[in-house]
């Protein structure tokens, strides 16, 4: 990062930022961002759930505890990957196909 000394502006020159503007997400959204995040043939870890889902690695952890005991993903543990289960896709086609029904983009005046 290099500060440019004539003006008030920071020049960043190797770093971008991808700004989302964050609004309440209820569990039945996180749950599917974490589910997404680990449909994968081969596996994720917890950092890379924890870059696609946005949430720390202390929200991380109680999500996936629940997700663990309601067997919706499956840890391997030898190779600490986190693996989808059908339990978990069934849940995936589900949130989707409610997603379709309503329209989640458009902010309603409740």
């Amino acid at each position: 990062m290099q500060l440019l000394t004539s003006t008030r502006h920071i020049k960043i020159d190797f770093v971008f930022i991808k700004v989302i503007k964050m609004k309440y997400r209820s569990r039945t959204y996180i749950f599917a961002s974490i589910l997404q995040s680990v449909n994968s043939n081969k596996g994720v870890g917890i950092t890379t759930i924890m870059y696609k889902s946005f949430l720390s690695h202390y929200q991380l952890k109680k999500y996936l505890s629940i997700m663990l005991e309601n067997e919706l993903i499956k840890l391997e543990e030898e190779e600490h990957l986190y693996r989808i289960t059908e339990k978990g896709l069934r849940f995936l086609q589900l949130f989707s196909n409610i997603n379709e029904l309503i329209d989640t983009t458009k902010e309603y005046n409740i």
